[in-house]
């Protein structure tokens, strides 16, 4: 692995972001669950209050938070800057957030007004308190690295989505369901996943391609205008979409063509990569490329296509940002381990490899690939949802144990004395 530029001093304590990455596969489980106990035609309108409830279980509860858990982990080691009050605000988000997305969850599906009202001040306190905080940490940021420079847009994004969807939440408490809802509610979803979870996740790469897997640098001009031109593509298709909504697919085709470009990209970093290891994780950034890929041409065709396939889009672009997340949390907790335990004495501990049962990690990936291949297919055999759901549930319990299996070493060697004496625990 390459540390090259790494601010190391300035990491959180691992509970901060940890708490974020094990929630995410539970919320994995529990939008399983629901998609199994509910009727599939019921899932092919994505305005239906179940498919609603279960696309926030994966963005909020999956997505979200794996990202806000990277973002508070990221930043401090990237820019050098620490976030005020890390361990107190993580605390107090995650229990918002958590909270606010169950009785969000239950409100719609029960109807319930008092509920929708208590969910709306949950995720606005947890969304807003902590991305708040990682402004206010960006403000002191001296040097601004093309990752650095790609979180901050896809924070201030994560600002603009948070506050669009209270609105559109209110709407559902008071019942105020307008025609104007409904592209509030485009405009919603697809800056929440290529504004916020997509541009993150290109800027991370930035990072993470060549320090974990030693893949060449980004081109220089990738690293400095893939990002603007996206957000650019983004604002273009949210003015068209409104004043004149016959043109937005242009802005819609900026997008699809630099994120296209993306998923190329990936191919091509593994393929150049100094040390050609394969593991599980190497597979997931090549089956969301893949996913983001057929995902983006599919969303392009869309309108001129006689079935609306936007189920479809859904799945592949989600199974993107879920493929990403998964093979990202499998090498990022067990570096953050190795990390606290080596920054703290401890110099006799399991590499990153060894914390992760590769076995266990291949089962769930395939599971995982199964599960999305089936939800695709359900879309002319209704009837497979349910197995997919099974796979899928299957899939996020056993990325649920690894996770913790990984953090457990961490719990265990701080039971014995560390071999030397460096920093006070954290």
């Amino acid at each position: 692995m390459n540390f090259t530029g790494l601010s190391l001093d300035q990491a959180p304590p691992l509970d901060a972001p940890a708490r974020f990455f094990i929630s995410a596969p539970i919320f994995g489980m529990l939008a399983a669950v629901l998609i199994f106990m509910t009727d599939p035609a019921l899932l092919m309108s994505r305005h239906s209050l179940e498919a609603i409830v279960i696309v926030h279980l994966f963005t909020i509860g999956m997505f979200a938070m794996a990202m806000l858990g990277a973002l508070q982990q990221m930043l401090p080691v990237l820019a050098g800057v620490s976030l005020p009050k890390a361990k107190g605000v993580a605390a107090f988000s995650h229990l918002a957030l958590v909270l606010g997305l169950l009785l969000m969850a239950v409100g719609l599906l029960q109807s319930s007004k008092v509920m929708l009202i208590l969910a709306a001040v949950g995720l606005g306190a947890g969304f807003i308190v902590l991305l708040v905080a990682i402004v206010l940490a960006m403000k002191k940021v001296a040097f601004f690295t093309p990752t650095v420079k790609a979180m901050m847009v896809a924070v201030t994004i994560a600002l603009l989505v948070a506050f669009l969807g209270l609105h559109l939440l209110g709407g559902y408490a008071s019942g105020n369901i307008s025609g104007l809802q409904v592209t509030l509610a485009d405009i919603h979803s697809v800056w929440a996943v290529f504004g916020f979870a997509g541009v993150l996740i290109i800027g991370v790469a930035f990072q993470v391609l060549p320090m974990f897997y030693v893949t060449p640098q980004f081109k220089t001009f990738t690293t400095r205008f893939m990002v603007p031109l996206i957000t650019l593509g983004l604002l273009i298709w949210l003015v068209l979409n409104i004043f004149l909504p016959e043109y937005a697919w242009t802005g819609k085709l900026i997008v699809t063509l630099f994120f296209l470009a993306f998923s190329a990209m990936i191919f091509k970093k593994f393929h150049e990569r100094r040390r050609p290891v394969s593991d599980v994780t190497v597979k997931y950034w090549h089956l969301g490329a893949i996913l983001l890929a057929s995902g983006l041409l599919l969303w392009q065709a869309d309108a001129w296509l006689e079935v609306d396939y936007i189920s479809v889009v859904s799945v592949l672009i989600g199974g993107f940002v879920l493929s990403v997340i998964s093979g990202m949390m499998y090498k990022i907790i067990p570096f953050l381990v190795w990390f606290h335990l080596n920054g703290q004495g401890y110099m006799s501990v399991p590499t990153m490899n060894e914390m992760i049962d590769k076995k266990l990690a291949l089962t769930q990936f395939i599971l995982f690939a199964l599960s999305i291949a089936l939800f695709i297919a359900a879309f002319w055999v209704p009837m497979l949802t349910k197995i997919g759901a099974i796979s899928l549930f299957i899939s996020m319990a056993l990325l649920e144990y690894n996770l913790i299996r990984a953090l457990d070493v961490y719990r265990m060697t701080r039971k014995k004395p560390p071999e030397f004496a460096m920093t006070p625990p954290i």
